[in-house]
């Protein structure tokens, strides 16, 4: 198998369990659910980059675990007057703290499109649950393992479940 199809095929893998999981114990499947966001990628060797976060993130609520997974997509900067699309695969697993609050963490891969292949990607934020429409407002920090070029991001959005 080609490595490039990998990310693709392990996030379908987790939506696929996640849907059979909630069948059988009854609990809320979000498929419909998206992110808009802001980031900041802080590379080792190019240009630090600012740019906005889209992204599909079904989820699984099982009340005190949530699963979640995450298909984005977003820019960054070679150097001031060249930039690429970088597009990221991630599942997470939370943990409710609070009614409204809960710790997440994941990890994944993500395609540097022209500027370096696939790389591992794993992350760790805070999320606070609000509900309907506007479901959740979070804060992540990224940490990208490319080869000689470990890179930082950190991202604050919210939730959207249409």
């Amino acid at each position: 198998m080609r490595t490039n199809r990998l990310p693709y095929l392990g996030f379908l893998t987790t939506l696929v369990i996640c849907c059979l999981a909630s069948k059988s114990i009854g609990s809320t499947v979000e498929l419909s659910n998206f992110k808009v966001g802001y980031l900041k990628t802080y590379p080792k060797i190019l240009d630090s980059s600012s740019s906005l976060d889209f992204g599909w993130t079904p989820q699984l609520d099982l009340t005190l675990i949530v699963l979640r997974g995450e298909i984005s997509l977003f820019g960054a900067k070679r150097s001031p007057n060249s930039s690429f699309l970088i597009s990221n695969y991630e599942a997470f697993a939370g943990l409710k703290l609070l009614p409204l609050l809960r710790i997440e963490a994941g990890g994944g891969l993500q395609n540097w499109h022209g500027q370096g292949g696939v790389s591992p990607v794993v992350t760790g934020g805070v999320v606070l649950d609000l509900g309907t429409f506007l479901d959740r407002i979070y804060f992540n920090y990224s940490y990208v393992l490319n080869k000689n070029n470990e890179t930082k991001i950190l991202k604050l959005g919210m939730g959207l479940n249409l």
